[in-house]
This record gives structure tokens, C-alpha cells and sequence, in this order.
């Protein structure tokens, strides 16, 4: 059967209509109507930026640092780490994780940092000894759990006792203690990842597999892989992603339902761009960005001068609802932060404040 090309007008009435996935792949795919893509209005329905990955009505994109073998078998350790969550953060030629971007907003980047982020270098003495003694105690948990005599090794036999090292030790044994026996062997393992990568670079000596970049994309069609020279960091590879799909663009983007997820101090896009949203979602926002709330006291305080306020059009004991115009309202509510296997320290907030903007009801 002949393949009846479609002629520019037909693709201009057409492309309106299509999902925005697909014509995110026939606009990477065919160049030479890229251009007439991009100056077409573009209407997403869902929208999400996670920490982890973007998603597009039902298909995501993701980043992600990916280990290569070089054409051998992949090794458990490798194959491991590439399916662990730090394949998400940069690594530098040892294997030691960085944070080059950490407080780096380039052009059209939308800054959601309450401060400057700080992050402890992980090939520290410090560091070291933290990883040391946490190995440890996962170690004699270990046996604790599979009814084994503990017997000291070399490889944690230098960790620490005494005074605050004594104290460390029972806070994270009680963070731990009620973890399936699965969850104990993979920290431990990824602890010893992570000296092993400390060591490499006190030795000066580089990884045993190649670093490269991989993109995927998944949907209810599929998953799509490709792989690139580890030349740019995470988040510079992030932003390349979002301008290739949602930058250059001719008009705004009309966006009916966008989330913003929790976790993410820098949101990474194309510079120029302009989201017209009907839904927003800011979930999970941690309440530190709203005066440091660390009880619930201060929280209800809160949601109790917003109840005088004469936009108010409902609310409940937890949740105010608030007018912004004619056909707008915000949503202030609040929960505690709930977080498997993360302890809280008491200068840390307790609770989330979630602030959601949504269509009005017509009267």
C-alpha cells in the first residue's frame, strides 16, 4: 500500500490535536518539521517536575548516570549500581559523588532554594568514619537478624567508641532496626560503594568501567534508552532535555495540571519559556520555607490568621480555601512528614505545608 505523504496544511491542522509525547518524537526525528511543530500552540494536560524524572501526561524522561563495562559482562556490582538510586547524582573520575550544580541557576532556571544548599564532601575523613561506623552497625544487625555470632573484621575494626561516637551509633541502630534484612544488605553494600570509591581516589586510581549518560524515556508503549559521553553534569543534561522539549517555542505553553515535587532547589528550564497553568500543585513544600514551623501548634496558628482573611471561602481543621479572582482558588493545608528510613533532628521542621492552586467553582 502507498504511503501518501501529508502536506504542510494538513500537518498544521493535525498537530494541534496530537498527544505532546508524539510530537516531541516527530519533532526530534524529522528536523525538517521541527520548526513548524514548535511554533504550534502546545497543550499538555499533566505535567510533573520530580526530583527524579519529568512526566508528560503518561510518559516520563529521566537522567541518569549509567556504569558500561565495556562490552564485557556486567558485573553484580555494577549492575547493582546502576540500578541504585545514586545513579542520580554525578560521580567524579574515582567514583566518589559530587554536587557540581548544587547552587548553580543558569538562564530560565526557576530558583526554589530557601538557602544556599550545602553538601558535606563525601570523600572526607569524616565522611569516611560516619560510612565506617554505619557499616558496622548494619553489620551487627545483620547477624542480630540471622541469629550469627557478630565477629569483628578489619573491615570496620578501626570504626570508633565512646561519648558521641557511642550515641551516633544507637540513634542510627534505632533507624535501622525495623528494616527487612534486604534493605540491611543493600545499605551496607552501597556503603562499601562508597569507600571503595574514597579509596580509588586516595590511590589515584580511576574506575574500572566507563560513565556515560543515559536518557530514558518510558510510556504505555514502551521504554526508549540512549546513551551519551558523560561530558555534561546531571543537571546541565536535565536542562538540555527540557529545552529540547519544551524550549524555542512559538507561544506559551498551556498547561492544565502542573506539579512540582518535593526535593527540588533548582527547577532546570529553557530560558524563555512560559507555562500558562490552569491546576498548580507545590507538593510536599517543607514548611522551613514558611518561618521554620517545627510543631503543630504554630501550623494551626497559621491556617488561623489565614481563617480572617475575607477571601476565605472553606475551611477545615486542617485546610483553608482561599479566593485569588473569579475563577481561581488556593488551597492551604498541612501534614506530617512522614519518612521511611530518614530520621528527623529536632531542629528540622515537622510538617509539610501544601499550597495548591485550582480552578473555582462557578456560581
Amino acid at each position: 500500500m502507498p504511503v501518501i505523504p501529508v502536506r504542510y496544511e494538513s500537518l498544521k491542522a493535525i498537530l494541534p490535536y496530537m498527544d505532546p509525547n508524539i510530537r516531541f518524537q516527530i519533532s526530534l526525528r524529522m528536523p525538517s518539521i521541527s520548526s513548524l511543530e514548535s511554533r504550534i500552540p502546545l497543550k499538555i494536560e499533566n505535567l510533573t517536575f520530580s526530583k527524579l524524572y519529568t512526566e508528560v501526561n503518561k510518559a516520563s524522561y529521566k537522567v541518569r548516570v549509567y556504569r558500561d563495562n565495556g562490552g564485557n559482562e556486567i558485573s553484580s556490582d555494577v549492575l547493582r549500581m546502576n540500578n541504585d538510586g545514586k545513579s542520580y547524582n554525578d560521580i567524579d573520575q574515582y567514583g566518589v559523588i559530587i554536587h557540581p550544580g548544587l547552587n548553580n541557576v543558569l538562564p530560565g532556571d526557576i530558583d526554589l532554594r530557601t538557602a544556599v544548599q550545602q553538601r558535606v564532601p563525601s570523600n572526607t575523613e569524616e565522611s569516611e568514619r560516619i560510612l565506617v561506623l554505619q557499616l558496622r552497625i548494619l553489620k551487627m544487625l545483620l547477624a542480630e537478624r540471622l541469629n550469627q555470632e557478630y565477629i569483628e573484621d578489619d573491615e570496620t575494626r578501626n570504626a570508633g567508641v565512646g561519648g558521641p561516637v557511642n550515641a551516633f551509633n544507637e540513634t542510627y541502630r534505632r533507624h535501622m532496626l525495623n528494616q527487612s534484612v534486604e534493605t540491611i544488605q543493600s545499605r551496607m553494600q552501597s556503603f562499601r560503594d562508597q569507600l571503595s570509591a574514597i579509596t580509588n581516589r586516595r590511590n589515584n586510581q580511576n574506575l574500572p568501567y566507563t560513565a556515560s549518560i543515559q536518557f530514558t524515556r518510558r510510556s504505555p508503549k514502551g521504554i526508549t534508552i540512549q546513551r551519551v559521553a558523560y561530558k555534561k553534569y546531571l543537571y546541565e543534561a536535565k536542562k538540555a532535555v527540557h529545552t529540547k522539549l519544551f524550549g524555542n517555542r512559538g507561544s506559551n505553553i498551556l498547561v492544565k495540571n502542573l506539579q512540582i515535587g518535593f526535593g527540588i532547589p533548582i527547577l532546570r528550564f529553557p530560558a524563555g519559556t512560559i507555562l500558562k497553568i490552569e491546576n498548580l500543585e507545590i507538593a510536599l513544600w517543607k514548611s522551613l520555607t514558611f518561618e521554620g514551623i517545627k510543631n503543630e501548634e504554630t501550623v494551626k496558628q497559621c491556617l488561623d490568621t489565614l481563617r480572617q482573611r475575607q477571601e476565605v471561602q472553606g475551611s477545615s481543621e486542617k485546610q483553608v480555601q482561599l479566593r485569588i479572582n473569579a475563577s481561581l482558588m488556593l488551597n492551604v493545608s498541612y501534614e506530617m512528614i512522614e519518612q521511611p528510613g530518614r530520621l528527623l533532628r529536632d531542629d528540622q521542621s515537622k510538617w509539610w505545608l501544601i499550597l495548591k492552586v485550582v480552578r473555582g467553582r462557578s456560581d
